[in-house]
């Protein structure tokens, strides 16, 4: 990976980053396409533009220090996904790597992670990012860019302070208590960060401790914002590709034990690309 700056941007050279394929995979829920694979939302607090160029990614705006300190931790910018699975014998995952090349897990902020997806539940990504987006304006901090007023993730004590009927007015339905529940426990002292020294099957646990997460959500927040790089979400879609090119139907603990033992330490980063690749291709 090669880094250079001009214009308050980022240009990263690397053959592995694409806007769509890591905005479309069902991991983040704030950033909106609005241009061809250029996509801008709000993370960590900051408003940010991604376009893909020839050689890899433009990130607007960004200063050297922002960079370093912020976008490439959140874009796991320090691994190598070209080399990954390169050596991979699985003819369903090579599919999936080629065909969701530029594929990458993002580092989410817990709390946001979890309430996103709460939010996710019987669910599809339009209808998330549209209660999302009206919590956050709801409750969150608004800031200004470039003339257009953004708003940052409400911090858990505003968001617990919200009625319920606030939370279904922005079109959670049934999640509302769910969210506020979880809010609550968070901003009670919850400790979401403190899960990343656990094992994984005890952070697992303690997370489905929080009103509205079961397995699969809390597998989501394990892998998308506590560096659980195993965790395995299963839903629908994965759970096709199992039965479908593996012949394995199982359990959650049955999914995470063949997951691991087939894909190694890094099965999570697997499931995005064995997700994406069936999930497009499942819709025609």
């Amino acid at each position: 990976m090669d880094v250079t700056y001009e214009n308050g941007a980022a240009l990263v050279r690397t053959g592995c980053f694409d806007p769509r394929h890591i905005f479309e995979n069902g991991q983040a829920f704030r950033f909106f396409p609005c241009g061809e694979n250029v996509y801008e939302g709000v993370a960590n607090g900051r408003y940010l533009r991604v376009a893909k160029t020839p050689e890899g990614a433009r990130l607007y705006p960004c200063t050297p220090q922002e960079f370093e300190t912020v976008w490439k931790h959140y874009f796991d910018l320090d691994r190598d996904y070209e080399t990954l699975f390169s050596d991979c014998g699985d003819k369903a995952l090579r599919q999936g790597v080629r065909y969701g090349c530029g594929l990458r897990v993002l580092n989410q902020q817990p709390f946001e992670t979890l309430v996103s997806f709460i939010v996710s539940a019987n669910n599809n990504v339009k209808r998330i990012r549209g209660i999302l987006s009206r919590i956050c304006a709801l409750c969150g901090e608004p800031f200004s860019f470039e003339g257009k007023t953004w708003y940052r993730f409400p911090r858990p004590a505003a968001l617990a302070g919200l009625a319920e009927t606030e939370l279904t007015g922005c079109g959670s339905g049934y999640r509302a208590p769910y969210i506020k529940g979880a809010a609550q426990m968070v901003a009670e002292g919850f400790p979401l960060e403190a899960l990343r020294k656990m094992e994984y099957a005890d952070a697992k646990r303690e997370l489905q401790r929080l009103p509205g997460v079961g397995p699969k959500v809390a597998d989501c927040v394990l892998l998308f914002s506590l560096g659980f790089h195993d965790a395995f979400p299963a839903d629908v879609w994965i759970k096709r590709v199992l039965r479908e090119h593996y012949g394995f139907s199982g359990n959650d603990r049955q999914i995470y034990e063949f997951a691991r033992g087939r894909f190694g330490e890094y099965a999570g980063i697997a499931q995005q690309y064995l997700f994406f690749w069936q999930r497009e291709n499942g819709r025609g």
